[in-house]
């Protein structure tokens, strides 16, 4: 079975926001020495010489292990379609965070900090909302969306929050609390 049109979406969503730094349509190396870049920019430089050599070790990693599952004729380039195909692979048989690529596993723990500027483990309301500015996400009520990440209040936003709702951002198909990673409400 296929992703539906609404997995579709997010998926795209992923490609767009997270990988395809520069806007070409693909993804490629420097869309993750981009990625570097912004993140540097928007963490002011809170990034230690040894978090950004971590951190770059890691997106080389990552790269790696994307061209190896997407990068279907080997041309050093994931297309959005060779992404899609990647994915439409992965979630047929994703059941927990676990299961998704290393890749994703492995970025997990920089968009985290990258929302988590204070670095006190937990994303508060006003990180959130800097975060929905300084990646222009089209918010229109950061504190409703907010409330659903923590459940009301019930549920501190740290790195597992985090997980969970990356996980279900990738994976659901249907609208759900992963959704509010888009900056956006169920």
């Amino acid at each position: 079975m296929g992703l539906n049109d609404f997995q579709k979406q997010k998926i795209k969503f992923t490609f767009d926001f997270f990988l395809d730094m520069n806007h070409d349509g693909s993804i490629q190396w420097n869309d993750f020495e981009d990625m570097m870049t912004r993140y540097k920019e928007v963490n002011k430089g809170s990034l230690s010489d040894a978090d950004y050599k971590s951190m770059q070790a890691s997106l080389e990693d990552e790269w790696r292990d994307l061209k190896g599952r997407a990068d279907i004729n080997k041309d050093d380039v994931v297309s959005w379609e060779e992404y899609l195909a990647m994915w439409e692979k992965t979630i047929a048989t994703c059941k927990s965070v676990a299961d998704l690529p290393a890749w994703c596993q492995n970025r997990i723990p920089f968009l985290f900090k990258g929302m988590d500027v204070s670095g006190d483990g937990i994303v508060d309301l006003e990180e959130f909302q800097n975060y929905c500015k300084n990646f222009q996400l089209q918010c229109a009520d950061i504190p409703a969306v907010y409330s659903v990440i923590t459940d009301g209040g019930k549920v501190t936003f740290d790195i597992n929050r985090y997980k969970e709702l990356y996980y279900r951002l990738l994976t659901s198909p249907a609208a759900d609390a992963g959704n509010t990673l888009m900056g956006q409400k169920p």
